[in-house]
């Protein structure tokens, strides 16, 4: 009744009264990396060079359905429901579908398209998912044939390739449909939203002749094939690793790789790299698209991943799930209105994020508590920290990985593993390969407890409660008093935290400047809870009214901006 209801109101808006609020298009991929971003070339120099490049991007639940429910609800898959590919707790009939980001955009007036993929599950009886205008979705099971595959075309089901193009690739047939419904919705005087789910980089059909017993591997385009067959797969420090005993036992059981399994694994890195060609190839053909239709700057275009994906680190053969760093980080990359451009931001953010920013780009009100934050308001200001932790959970032990829930910061890793009763610990400025876990040694043994208390929180946080950042009081004191009135002798920063939040390093600035800088030291035995610092009077400014910013980092790895307007004696 809702969506009737708009639509009669929209109907009754004069033609000639043009929307101005932009469209957005969301390119997400299927088990993209985010170290192969650089292998793209177009999407680097039509997406990045004119928007940003968030280099430290999260997935929080680093497995297809989980992830892409998020990308539809903008909450953790705790609040949204959807803990696995399938089953009881999992798959498409997991997700109140009544209430999701299409149905919020299209009762606010946009028209909602989608292209590809949908949740796990999703076949023909499920109809036409709730709040879609264009439905162009792939039916699960006809969905991971890159030279034959199905779509459910507004409610009619029809197999590909088409007879007039026998050779067809599913990639570029969902480019060529992206394509066409840009040219027909931007005439309009309504925005629209198009959401173009890729299988690539996805292992699927048909085999092909250099394919590897296992693990499977993607088609690419005929076009593509072999175009890296001269790369050699890099191997850091954990590729199939030769020591886990610190490891959980689901994966410290794994045996190490035989030389034929590690030209496998590289075989299907080598694949996965030639289907994203065509994927690359398709960005540019959609911004193409927006640019001739006179859209392209009115649009916020958001390019990610799903999740990451693993090729022998940790001697995970193909496989995604496991907390781990080339698991969890995906490809972040946007650009529109509100995104600076030319930007590389390595703040660390999260695919909750995203929906968020959707809905504050658009100006459309979500229909459920929203888990993340608008990255507009970050790249607002490029030297704020939000200070928050990034949850990492597999809710119900999907893949055959045990149920855990873990902490994500800038310098740290935590993860407990619940049903074992096992914890990792990782220090990734030290190590960031993920070698050691350094879980119970008295260096660490408070950091690790203050994560163990937040997780009890953060678990289960909602909305607001999974934005916390640390209880840090920035105290400004001049000439051996508290500051009153206007700043005249320089400045006397304190920056004290509580217990569970010590800081440990801070920089201080005025405006943009930075004037001072102050590091502790994690091994220094009853450090003081508080940083101070002397701001001497010579790197104030003298006139006016001046922001003082202190950016901390805390001894868990938090990083956060406290603020402090002041005035200058004259």
């Amino acid at each position: 009744m809702l969506l009737a209801l708009a639509g009669l109101a929209l109907a009754a808006v004069p033609a000639s009264a043009q929307d101005t609020r932009p469209n957005v298009v969301v390119v997400m991929t299927d088990d993209q990396t985010a170290t192969s971003l650089a292998s793209m070339p177009l999407v680097n120099g039509l997406l990045a060079a004119d928007g940003t490049n968030f280099t430290q991007t999260v997935a929080s639940f680093p497995l297809c359905c989980p992830s892409r429910a998020t990308n539809l609800t903008g909450q953790y898959a705790h609040n949204h429901g959807v803990l696995h590919n399938a089953g009881l707790f999992g798959g498409m009939d997991a997700l109140d579908h009544t209430n999701t980001m299409p149905v919020w955009l299209s009762a606010a007036g946009y028209r909602t398209m989608h292209i590809g993929r949908y949740l796990n599950g999703y076949e023909m009886r499920h109809g036409i998912p709730f709040g879609w205008t264009d439905w162009h979705g792939s039916p699960h099971s006809g969905a991971f044939n890159y030279a034959s595959w199905k779509v459910n075309e507004n409610g009619v089901l029809r197999s590909y390739p088409s007879p007039d193009r026998p050779d067809d690739y599913l990639t570029d047939f969902q480019t060529r449909r992206a394509v066409e419904l840009i040219e027909d919705a931007a005439p309009a005087a309504s925005p629209f939203y198009l959401s173009l789910w890729y299988t690539a980089p996805h292992r699927g059909a048909p085999r092909d002749p250099d394919d590897p017993p296992r693990p499977g591997t993607p088609s690419p385009a005929p076009r593509h094939r072999d175009a890296f067959a001269g790369q050699s797969m890099p191997r850091p420090p954990n590729f199939n690793e030769a020591n886990m005993y610190d490891k959980p036992q689901v994966v410290a059981d794994r045996p190490r790789f035989t030389p034929e399994l590690t030209a496998a694994v590289e075989e299907n890195w080598r694949q996965e790299f030639e289907s994203l060609m065509s994927v690359d190839e398709g960005v540019a053909q959609i911004v193409d698209a927006l640019r001739r239709t006179g859209e392209l700057e009115n649009t916020l275009i958001v390019y990610t991943s799903d999740n990451g994906f693993m090729h022998g680190e940790h001697r995970a053969l193909a496989e995604k799930v496991l907390p781990y760093e080339p698991s969890i980080r995906i490809p972040l990359v946007m650009r529109g209105p509100g995104i600076p451009r030319g930007r590389v931001d390595p703040r660390l953010v999260t695919n909750i994020d995203v929906p968020a920013t959707i809905l504050d780009a658009t100006g459309v009100s979500p229909g459920r508590p929203q888990d993340g934050r608008s990255l507009l308001d970050l790249v607002a200001d490029a030297g704020e920290e939000w200070g928050r932790d990034i949850l990492i959970e597999n809710g119900n032990g999907a893949n055959g990985v045990p149920t855990y829930r873990g902490i994500r910061t800038y310098r740290f890793l935590f993860v407990d593993h619940r049903t074992t009763g096992e914890r990792e610990l990782y220090d990734l400025v030290e190590d960031p390969f993920q070698l050691q876990s350094v879980d119970g040694q008295d260096r660490y043994r408070q950091v690790q407890r203050d994560f163990v208390t937040r997780l009890r929180t953060l678990r289960t946080c909602a909305g607001a409660s999974c934005q916390t950042h640390p209880r840090l009081k920035l105290v400004v004191s001049s000439g051996g008093r508290p500051l009153s009135g206007c700043v005249r002798n320089g400045l006397v920063v304190r920056l004290r935290g509580s217990k569970r939040d010590r800081p440990l390093s801070a920089d201080f600035l005025v405006g943009h400047r930075r004037v001072a800088s102050v590091h502790g030291d994690l091994l220094a035995p009853g450090r003081p809870a508080a940083l101070v610092k002397e701001v001497r009077a010579g790197a104030l400014r003298r006139h006016g009214r001046f922001r003082l910013r202190v950016r901390a980092e805390t001894e868990d790895g938090r990083r956060y901006t406290l603020d402090r307007t002041l005035r200058a004696c004259r």
